[in-house]
């Protein structure tokens, strides 16, 4: 049995609709205390990002991600596997802070990294495909293809849809079976449209389905199906952008918010001076 421990690595301020989008950036450490599997790695120095695409944001970078590991107990050269969802920006970086890893991805991601949709090329940094592709294989990267049981109580889940080699990682706890979406769905409103615990703005029409997030390079069809493939696996399911998810698992365990209280994600536009 395992558990996951949420990391907190940094948060992005995107200008949205006249105000600012919080974007909380988690990885999760999920171990049996032998084996040590990273899922996702975090984004880059805040200011990195600042320089790159014009958004502000605070953490990120190798130091916020050895400071989540310190507080969890363990280290960078102590992970066994790093599993990145996808290659994007916010999800990949760090890679080379894993020496002893091996990073497990799916095959069609890295093919999209290296040739995205023109809409999603904006999201795909050089600098991870090549961290990426400079490591040695197999010892420190394996290229997967579909579903596959990556060791004893964690499986991968091909999951095209935000990307097409998105891949969801299915823990088996105490409790029953956690899904790290990431962004397969980045927030609990795309799991429970309907939910008024769950968004601002439930879709009563939606009470059966999933609303699928506005950054996808598959067909809504597409990314719909591989949402429900994830449900079926899972008992709960974990978001990557969402601030009420679990902290840890499955001390913490539920399988939507209990209300939208703590829905930091809108921020107002900052006030003129005068």
């Amino acid at each position: 049995m395992f558990e996951i421990h949420t990391l907190r690595l940094g948060e992005l301020l995107i200008p949205h609709a006249g105000g600012l989008l919080r974007d909380p950036i988690h990885a999760w450490l999920v171990t049996d205390g032998k084996v040590r599997i990273l899922v996702d790695s975090g984004m880059p120095d805040a200011a990195e990002v600042k320089a790159r695409l014009k958004i502000d944001g605070t953490g990120g970078g190798q130091e916020s991600l050895r400071s989540a590991l310190a507080e969890v107990g363990t280290t960078p050269d102590a992970i066994d596997f790093v599993v990145p969802t996808h290659l994007h920006f916010d999800h990949a970086w760090n890679l080379d802070l894993f020496p002893n890893a091996c990073v497990v991805i799916q095959r069609d991601e890295v093919f999209h990294a290296i040739d995205p949709a023109p809409t999603q090329r904006i999201y795909y940094f050089k600098e991870t495909v090549i961290a990426f592709l400079q490591r040695k294989r197999p010892s420190q990267f394996r290229l997967v293809d579909g579903d596959v049981d990556l060791t004893d109580g964690i499986s991968l889940i091909r999951a095209p849809g935000h990307t097409p080699g998105m891949q969801v990682v299915v823990v088996t706890t105490a409790k029953g079976k956690a899904a790290l979406v990431s962004d397969l769905g980045d927030h609990y409103r795309s799991w429970f449209p309907a939910d008024p615990r769950a968004t601002h703005t439930p879709m009563r029409f939606l009470a059966d389905g999933f609303l699928p997030g506005a950054i996808r390079s598959e067909s809504e069809r597409t990314y719909v199906e591989s949402m429900a493939r994830v449900k079926a696996a899972s008992d709960i399911v974990v978001p990557a952008h969402d601030f009420r998810i679990p902290r840890h698992m499955p001390r913490d365990w539920f399988s939507g918010p209990s209300s939208i209280d703590d829905d930091l994600t809108h921020m107002s536009p900052p006030k003129a001076a005068g």
